[in-house]
């Protein structure tokens, strides 16, 4: 008992930090639950797809769909991943003391490169589900694409690029 009267003040701060440690742990437990839905897999993938939710796709182009899903994902993934090793690059050397301007060229050309087939990867995925997609659904393909890309929405109006006669005095 001589421990406690002599560190009472050590003895109420461990006390409580364990307290503030159990109760993080309950709390993570308690609060923070993984998600128990499976991930994406063959046999659901059509639940699980963007382009199934928003085209309402029939079975047949779902399974197309995750076709052209898994090309575009072997073809785009090793872009990516160079994309992200070019501008992790590009930081290390403007992180550095005396930033070499010529290596960075070299970064941002590469980099640019390695975009230019992002973006034919891209169109060649549009493509390909503009072919299955029925024109409701092409649509709506339009517009998540439009999202994606941050294009405003197309407008069908009438643009008078040549005036013939208008604003001449008669």
């Amino acid at each position: 008992m001589e421990i406690y009267k002599k560190n009472r003040l050590l003895f109420w701060l461990l006390l409580f930090l364990i307290v503030i440690n159990l109760t993080a742990i309950i709390s993570f437990f308690f609060f923070i639950q993984k998600d128990t839905s499976p991930a994406c897999n063959a046999s659901k993938a059509g639940k699980c797809n963007v382009f199934q939710q928003e085209l309402n796709l029939s079975e047949s182009q779902s399974v197309k769909v995750e076709e052209i899903n898994a090309i575009y994902r072997s073809n785009s993934e090793p872009l990516v991943a160079s994309i992200r090793e070019k501008r992790a690059g590009i930081m290390n050397e403007l992180e550095s003391n005396q930033p070499d301007t010529s290596i960075l060229a070299g970064y941002s050309l590469e980099l640019s490169q390695l975009q230019n087939k992002m973006q034919i990867e891209n169109i060649r995925q549009y493509l390909a589900l503009k072919r299955i997609c029925n024109p409701e659904q092409l649509q709506r393909l339009s517009a998540l694409y439009r999202d994606l890309y941050g294009c405003p929405v197309k407008e069908k109006k009438m643009q008078h690029r040549y005036r013939h006669g208008q604003g001449k005095g008669r």
